[in-house]
């Protein structure tokens, strides 16, 4: 990652952490505030339904009341009393008292709880009542109680669950009781849940299946967005005892709530996009003004790196970046002279070792021929008989001597004078088979191997320098054999490139002369002036290639000639 990119990134972050750190306590403030809202509608609505029961309960115990004191009663009491009840007739009475109460609950029935007259089930005259046997023995006379209860329906009968209160018939003897009570079903549900505005189920105790259900459960809210999760549902026991009889559970609209919730949420969220937009871009106008002289300096350095020494930094910078600008273009200005000065005085040395080797090496053959000169002088001032024979060895001598001169000038002068390469994208095959086509394959005392690798890459060299540096390797390992051993020439495909191999088991070069052979003028023949390897090294560095060596005294040298493939734009 780039300085630019990690300023802007820290300008971004600096400004998105007091949004962040002033949105998670706000968004725990309104979840806690509408929260305790909710809660508040909860117990809101737990008290209506309390208030509901009540005063269905206190309905029924009105009705039980005025149902007891009633002329229907007193007459089927006094006709029970007189022997001229009925029980056919007498069972079917509180059906019609029933119905015009509204209730869904009526019987009269002794204190044991043998019915006298059922209107909510009237098949059970006669017979005991368990469930009024119950209710007398858990509760006292004007005290509304949830109670399952059987009633006829259709053509069968269904449990219902209603609030249910007794009351005690005056003068009766045996004495007889009438119990009241409304439902607590589905019209019961309807009052709850207008009343609360949301979705009422009504169970018999803690666990028994629903047995009416009203509303409508609008809790499609928006939490899922803030991950925030409440209580949707209130549980209120009837009555209000570790074992009821009944439950109750309201179930409140959170769409209104969680709205408020997801729209703070969001509008702090977008605060925080807005201000983490801008600080990015406040950043990277900053960064690019930081960086800009960063990066020219270092597009410099990598400049002056590739050689260009001459290189200067033009960017506008203030502070400690504006004097770092100009202790770099200082440098480089400096750098620059230095290395002029250093290239001139390299040149004069080397001229001056290119004078003295050339000296050195032109001395050796003058002495010879200044000494047959001296010897055909005398022989001939002497009138010497055999002055022919003298003269024919003195002038062969005289000859060796010059032709070895004209070597050696040469040689140097071709050092000297090694022209640029004009490269070329030519194929590899070509210029291995026309090196190896000047040493054909042989058998005998001195062996020529080849081995030549198919499909061999294009590469972009100048072909007669390159065949120079072969002919020069291959030169030497015929030299180092001496008309006795085995050669073997290699090409093959490597780093994506060429390579030839020129490998021989001669004497091999001794380890401490191994780090010299590419040196100029370092040679270990006697008639060499060691500018061969020099130039073949020379050669193969200006196509992007090089030479390396690997030698073991008594086993053989290897040299091995590494050129880079053609550049794809060199072959359009």
């Amino acid at each position: 990652m780039t300085l630019r990119a990690k300023l802007t990134l820290a300008f971004a972050l600096f400004a998105a952490l007091p949004v962040v750190a002033t949105l998670y306590p706000a968004l725990h403030t309104l979840s806690q505030v509408l929260d305790a809202e909710y809660t508040a509608r909860l117990d809101q609505a737990a008290r209506a339904v309390e208030r509901e029961y009540r005063h269905l309960g206190s309905q029924a115990a009105a009705a039980a009341r005025e149902i007891a004191v009633g002329p229907e009663v007193e007459a089927l009491v006094r006709d029970r009393d007189e022997g001229v009840l009925d029980p056919p007739e007498a069972a079917t009475r509180a059906a019609a008292w029933m119905q015009a109460r509204g209730l869904d609950v009526l019987a009269v029935s002794d204190a044991g709880g043998t019915v006298l007259s059922s209107g909510h089930l009237p098949g059970r005259a006669g017979d005991e009542d368990p469930e009024l046997k119950a209710l007398f023995a858990s509760s006292a006379p004007d005290e509304a109680r949830p109670c399952q209860v059987v009633r006829a329906a259709g053509d069968g009968v269904e449990a219902i669950l209603a609030a249910v209160a007794w009351e005690p018939v005056p003068g009766s003897a045996p004495p007889l009781r009438v119990a009241a009570g409304l439902a607590l079903g589905p019209s019961f549900a309807d009052r709850l849940a207008a009343l609360t505005g949301g979705a009422v189920t009504v169970e018999p105790g803690p666990a028994g299946p629903p047995l009416a259900r009203a509303g409508r459960d609008a809790g499609g809210d928006l939490a899922w967005l803030l991950g925030t999760t409440r209580a949707r549902t209130r549980r209120i026991p009837i009555p209000s005892a570790e074992a009821p009889l009944a439950v109750i559970e309201v179930t409140l609209p959170t769409s209104g709530l969680a709205h408020a919730e997801a729209t703070v949420a969001l509008a702090l969220l977008g605060a925080l996009l807005v201000a983490v937009l801008a600080a990015t871009l406040l950043g990277r106008l900053v960064a690019g003004r930081v960086t800009r002289p960063l990066e020219a300096l270092r597009d410099g350095a990598l400049r002056v790196a590739g050689g260009d020494l001459g290189t200067r930094v033009e960017v506008e910078a203030a502070g400690e970046a504006g004097q770092l600008v100009n202790a770099f273009n200082r440098m480089t200005a400096d750098l620059a002279a230095q290395t002029a000065r250093a290239a001139a005085a390299e040149r004069v040395a080397a001229w001056r070792e290119v004078a003295r080797r050339l000296a050195h090496e032109v001395k050796n053959p003058l002495t010879p021929v200044a000494m047959s000169v001296e010897t055909l002088r005398d022989a001939y001032a002497r009138g010497r008989p055999d002055f022919g024979e003298i003269f024919e060895e003195g002038t062969k001598a005289i000859g060796e001597e010059v032709r070895r001169l004209a070597r050696i000038v040469d040689e140097f002068g071709r050092f000297a004078r090694l022209p640029a390469p004009d490269r070329k994208a030519v194929s590899a095959a070509e210029v291995v088979q026309a090196a190896f086509a000047l040493y054909p394959e042989t058998e005998g005392e001195l062996s020529i191997e080849h081995a030549v690798e198919a499909e061999l890459p294009l590469i972009e060299v100048d072909r007669d320098q390159v065949l120079q540096v072969v002919h020069n390797l291959v030169r030497n390992a015929l030299e180092a054999l001496g008309g006795r051993g085995r050669m073997r020439l290699a090409a093959f495909r490597h780093e994506g490139g060429l390579t030839i191999e020129v490998r021989d088991d001669g004497p091999g070069i001794r380890p401490e002369d191994l780090p010299r052979v590419f040196e100029p003028y370092f040679t270990t023949k006697a008639s060499g002036t060691g500018l061969g390897l020099a130039i073949a090294e020379r050669i193969a560095k200006e196509h992007g290639g090089r030479i390396e060596v690997r030698s073991q005294p008594s086993t053989g040298t290897t040299f091995t000639l590494f050129l880079p493939a053609a550049d794809a734009r060199a072959l359009t």
